[in-house]
């Protein structure tokens, strides 16, 4: 149980302690890597998170149930994803894609968390709406860059709209920069038709403007993308 496996080594327990109604156990395992044992309480009810090396492994119930599987993980947060007043699980790994990740939600009636499928960036709730956008990397030192409006419907991410922005100042002549928003015609084969072309610069003239423009123009224009 300790590691969430079944390859744990012999172990020597070196501190325990309670922090916050958090008992935190620290553990040396003889190939040095470095195990720590978090029982959180999380929505009520507790939890055995395992940290190795100070990174995130995995997460079981108290009744030894895997919720979160071992994996290379650098770190988890609980935190309310849907805003339904319960935390949820969002995992992030090693990558570079920064905000690259798994999301678990919490599902209330079973009380236990499960993931969300097709999901695997840190999503982003439109408030008093059902949609979600996410952002990610597009190329060309992140001046190129994506964007989705999405939905969860039976615990999987159903995509709505996709902005690409092309900010790129290479070749522009040859790539010009240019803001395309689309409408997600098909969510199974994520097939998109084109909806509208903005000029990059008149919306986006410094770096830290993208991420403005994509939180305002997915609030004020969520309604169009209705299916």
């Amino acid at each position: 149980m300790t590691a969430c496996n079944s390859k744990s080594t012999e172990k020597t327990i070196e501190k325990i302690s309670a922090v916050n109604s958090t008992i935190q156990t620290k553990v040396q395992r003889q190939d040095s890597v470095d195990i720590k044992i978090d029982i959180l309480k999380i929505n009520n009810q507790q939890y055995i998170q395992t940290l190795k090396d100070r990174n995130f492994s995995c997460l079981l119930s108290i009744k030894g149930d895997t919720i979160v599987k071992e994996d290379h993980y650098s770190e988890a947060k609980f935190l309310d994803i849907n805003n339904d007043g319960y935390k949820d699980i969002r995992v992030f790994g090693f990558t570079n894609t920064p905000n690259q990740c798994v999301n678990y939600l919490y599902d209330k009636k079973t009380q236990t968390f499960k993931l969300i499928d097709n999901c695997y960036l840190d999503i982003t709730k439109i408030e008093g709406t059902d949609f979600f956008y996410s952002y990610e990397r597009g190329g060309c030192g992140d001046l190129n860059w994506e964007s989705y409006l999405s939905k969860i419907e039976n615990y999987r991410l159903v995509n709505y709209g996709y902005i690409h922005g092309q900010g790129c100042d290479f070749e522009i002549e040859k790539y010009p920069q240019i803001i395309e928003i689309y409408k997600v015609s098909n969510s199974d084969t994520d097939e998109k038709k084109l909806f509208k072309k903005l000029p990059y610069q008149k919306h986006i003239k410094e770096f830290r403007d993208k991420w403005t423009f994509i939180e305002n123009y997915w609030t004020r224009s969520y309604k169009t993308f209705e299916r």
